[in-house]
């Protein structure tokens, strides 16, 4: 009896674990110093900061020799670490939404351009700057970021 209830008590804890909610992060806008997140005016007197600072703007990849010749849309980044630990950057840890709200993954791009953001770590303080390009013509709006472990750590507006 002991055995199944200390089981029972195992899986309840596993199971609630699972089943925790995290809040979405934060879209930092194209404008400095503003959240993008509708809240009454009030993000817009407030300068809020972010662990990981990401900004885009919309830009123009040059192809690369393996390029399949297919359209690409791409956006400049700059990652910049806030945060007191070591940051991980790669461009498989990108994501580009647009205007329809449609997510693209920007892995099917890599290869085909050039510049890309590199694979690095930056120290606290560092920054990392680069393209990330996603397959298909579209108009980019929002530039996600996540960490190591696919859990969204940046989201951005995507300026003009």
């Amino acid at each position: 009896m002991r055995k199944i209830v200390i089981g029972l008590v195992a899986v309840a804890v596993l199971s609630a674990g699972c089943e925790l909610e995290t809040d979405p992060v934060a879209v930092q806008s194209a404008d400095p110093g503003t959240s993008a997140e509708k809240s009454g005016g009030a993000a817009k007197s407030k300068k809020k900061t972010f662990p990981i600072k990401l900004t885009a703007k919309r830009a123009r990849a040059k192809k690369s020799i393996l390029s399949d010749g297919g359209a690409l849309s791409c956006a400049k980044v700059t990652v910049t670490n806030q945060t007191k630990k070591q940051l991980e950057v790669n461009p498989l840890y990108f994501s580009i939404t647009d205007s329809d709200s449609t997510k693209h993954d920007t892995s099917t791009a890599l290869g085909d351009y050039e510049g890309q953001i590199a694979t690095t770590e930056l120290a606290p303080g560092e920054k990392a700057t680069g393209l990330v390009c996603a397959k298909g013509k579209f108009q980019p709006k929002i530039v996600a970021m996540t960490n190591p472990l696919f859990d969204e750590a940046a989201r951005a507006q995507v300026a003009s």
